[in-house]
């Protein structure tokens, strides 16, 4: 199946890594760490970091879970066709073409063992990383939430840090209020001493107390806002402060977040490892390498035909049937060269009874060799009743073998 398209559709929806971090950049810009109780950023990235590392644990376990299958899988293929092989029919399923194809249906068992061993390492990793997480985010005391073991000192630190810039932004924002009171009561004061200069009836007295009463609200709006500008200058000060010591505090959170990002990097350079590397490839080739030895060392065609024929009594116990059989067209070659034909000589009755036996013996040769081949298949072995009535049909049929021999001619050509 093509994964052009997967492969494409991967590519489309996903941005550059460098792309994403500007994107976050962008997205974050406004908030200026130094700024209000923006220190709080560093605590909430520390703290939700628990959910990348439990995320992370879920991938890893998903992937083992998808293997833990793959390897139930192959180990059921096996014993189904273990099965199958068993079910052949016996007369066409024998000797080492047979045995050859038990050793290919074994194989993917043999592959499960060493991915059952992968399946392993990878919870190993699992489970080490669960428990660098478990130490790094406990479980807080009332509820079922997890925070970074040190973010709770650190909020400490930064809001004794920020404390003072609190109290000066404190009172700069009282001063402010206290500034446009001021300037609204020299507002409404003004309006009413315009208004008394206006009028002729008014006492020159009158007129000298709003005068007065103007005065002395300007004088509490000027004090105001001298205050505010010294507040200002203490607030820019403490600020430098603050901001020289949330600096060091940061440094201090920036540890622990290296601590995370790189106990995440180790766990995923392992993980890969034991999931991807070529690791246990060698393991693989080393089972192919071993499988086609025996297919190409120890099946032979020639050898099953010879088998085959000596158990059912096809020739001649005493003929080598291996040259005989290697090539039929040498025999028709060798027939028309040479006038001398291969003629079967009437056998004694004792020979008839030898020849019986040998067959009765490969017969029960053939059937130890496969009740051999069936055990090593499934661990079961087939009903005796079965062997015995194959072995006496077997035996039923040489003898009428052996007695249409008797009846054929001396002269008559095998």
């Amino acid at each position: 199946m093509s994964c052009v398209g997967y492969a494409g559709s991967l590519t489309s929806h996903s941005l550059p890594i460098g792309n994403r971090n500007n994107n976050t950049r962008r997205r974050h810009k406004e908030k200026n760490f130094f700024h209000a109780d923006n220190y709080k950023l560093i605590l909430k990235c520390l703290d939700d970091g628990y959910n990348i590392s439990t995320d992370l644990i879920e991938y890893m376990q998903d992937y083992c879970n998808l293997l833990k299958q793959h390897i139930d899988h192959l180990n059921t293929y096996s014993r189904k066709w273990k099965l199958k092989l068993q079910g052949q029919s016996l007369l066409s399923s024998y000797h080492t073409t047979k045995r050859a194809q038990l050793e290919t249906i074994g194989t993917p068992e043999r592959r499960a063992e060493y991915l059952q061993k992968q399946w392993e390492f990878i919870q190993t990793i699992i489970a080490t990383y669960r428990v660098q997480v478990d130490r790094m985010y406990p479980k807080e005391r009332f509820g079922t939430s997890h925070k970074h073991c040190r973010t709770n000192a650190k909020k400490i630190l930064f809001e004794a840090a920020y404390s003072s810039l609190t109290e000066l932004s404190n009172k700069l924002e009282k001063l402010r209020e206290k500034e446009q009171s001021a300037q609204h009561d020299l507002d409404n004061v003004n309006d009413q001493y315009e208004d008394l200069i206006g009028d002729e009836t008014i006492s020159k007295s009158k007129i000298t107390k709003a005068k007065d009463k103007q005065e002395k609200i300007k004088n509490k709006l000027d004090h105001i806002k001298q205050d505010i500008l010294r507040t200002k200058e203490q607030y820019k000060q403490e600020k430098e402060i603050y901001r020289t010591r949330a600096t060091q505090i940061y440094e201090e959170c920036r540890e622990l977040e290296q601590q995370r990002l790189d106990l995440i990097g180790e766990t995923l350079l392992k993980f890969n490892e034991a999931a991807f590397s070529s690791k246990y490839l060698a393991e693989q080739h080393e089972i192919y390498e071993d499988l086609k030895s025996k297919l190409e060392n120890q099946r032979n065609t020639l050898k099953d035909l010879d088998f085959w024929a000596q158990t059912y009594g096809v020739y001649d116990s005493k003929i080598s049937l291996t040259p005989a059989m290697n090539h039929n067209g040498d025999i028709h070659s060798q027939n028309t060269s040479s006038p001398t034909t291969i003629r079967r000589t009437t056998t004694s009755h004792e020979n008839e009874e030898e020849n019986s036996t040998i067959i009765e013996e490969n017969v029960e040769q053939s059937i130890a060799e496969e009740e051999n081949e069936h055990s090593e298949a499934n661990n079961t072995t087939i009903s005796t009743k079965t062997w015995v009535k194959r072995k006496k049909t077997l035996t039923s049929i040489e003898n009428n073998d052996n007695t249409t021999t008797n009846n054929v001619p001396p002269n008559q050509v095998s």
